[in-house]
């Protein structure tokens, strides 16, 4: 009998699963309510990636005379900029599209889905009305979205998340960071060369990394000529004179300081995508780190699966939800998997 798995979301995760499925024979059923390729595609690694690109060709262009190149009289179009970043993403979006339509045993439905129970899914299509979706398997791979902090004054005009800075059509004058991890350290390094002048507030810096890493990466950003902070902690942000003051305060010391800007970034990590799932009715365990799954990336009801940011495992990485995408499929179809995920490379 041929296997029927619905899969929720269509990210790195999710379509990799859906594709894989299709290829072992199964039935597939991919619900999507946004883009295709997920946060991943289209508000985090290839956007960003552009972006540093043209902040690359910036820096090179600002150390050209050390070669003995004179350039006059450059400067940058932040509307083009944000036009290439959307041709780029949209080429790839199209692509993974045509890849996905290219399968006649994927069904690929525009819509929220929430669970009816441990086989039924109940999709609000994006077009209006309803749909009943019933799986042998169900995978859940909703990815994760920017968080903001609890910190007085998020609410504001100009303070924004990794998704916000990506849709903006000019420079900042000023850019102010809130936030030492991989997202942070990155926008911060990336709109100091497109011409910002960046102040970073950071609790800690890349605490995920090799201490070898951590260690030297703020004398690398000041030396960049990005103003850093560290072991300190975004306490108030208010507005000044028509920009944004952040105050912030030290961790171990009782001091405090101002910072003005006119755009504050929150980047302050990733949450799971777990609202609206209806995860309660079936009995789905999930804990603020994500949904609980074991070591086969199998929840608490069994024959449902959760894969990459979503879940517990709190590895989030593309790749790596795409390696547990194969690797719950060929579980599901009844192979024995012989991708090892014990290991994984980071970014």
């Amino acid at each position: 009998m041929t296997k029927r798995i619905a899969i929720i979301g269509a990210g790195p995760g999710g379509y990799v699963a859906a594709i894989k499925a299709a290829q072992m024979e199964a039935e597939v059923v991919l619900i999507e309510n946004r883009e295709i390729g997920g946060a991943c595609l289209n508000r985090g690694c290839i956007p960003t990636k552009t972006y540093f690109r043209n902040a690359e060709i910036m820096s090179s262009l600002k150390h050209s005379e050390e070669f003995g190149i004179k350039v006059e009289g450059y400067s940058l179009d932040g509307k083009a900029l944000l036009e290439r970043k959307n041709r780029v993403v949209n080429d790839l979006v199209t692509g993974i599209e045509k890849l996905i339509s290219s399968y006649p045993n994927i069904e690929l439905i525009n819509g929220k889905a929430s669970f009816k129970d441990d086989k039924t899914l109940l999709v609000q299509l994006n077009e209006g009305g309803t749909r009943e979706v019933t799986a042998d398997n169900i995978i859940i791979a909703t990815g994760s979205s920017a968080q903001m902090t609890e910190t007085k004054g998020v609410d504001l005009k100009g303070v924004i998340t990794s998704d916000d800075i990506l849709e903006l059509d000019h420079i900042p004058e000023t850019l102010i960071v809130v936030g030492g991890g991989v997202i942070g350290v990155e926008f911060a390094s990336i709109y100091k060369e497109l011409g910002s002048n960046v102040i970073l507030l950071a609790s800690r810096m890349l605490k995920d990394a090799d201490k070898e890493i951590s260690k030297r990466m703020t004398p690398i950003l000041k030396k960049q000529g990005i103003e850093t902070y560290v072991n300190i902690r975004a306490k108030e942000i208010s507005e000044f004179e028509g920009k944004l003051k952040v105050v912030a305060k030290y961790k171990e010391k009782d001091e405090e300081i101002e910072v003005v800007g006119d755009y504050v970034l929150i980047a302050s990590g990733r949450a799971p995508v777990v609202d609206g799932l209806n995860l309660d009715a079936v009995g789905i365990e999930c804990a603020p780190k994500g949904i609980q799954v074991d070591d086969h990336y199998e929840t608490s009801v069994p024959g449902i699966y959760a894969i990459g940011d979503v879940n517990s495992k709190g590895i989030q990485l593309a790749h790596v939800a795409s390696a547990q995408a194969e690797y719950v499929v060929e579980t599901i179809m009844g192979h024995i998997p012989d991708i090892v995920l014990e290991h994984w490379p980071a970014c």
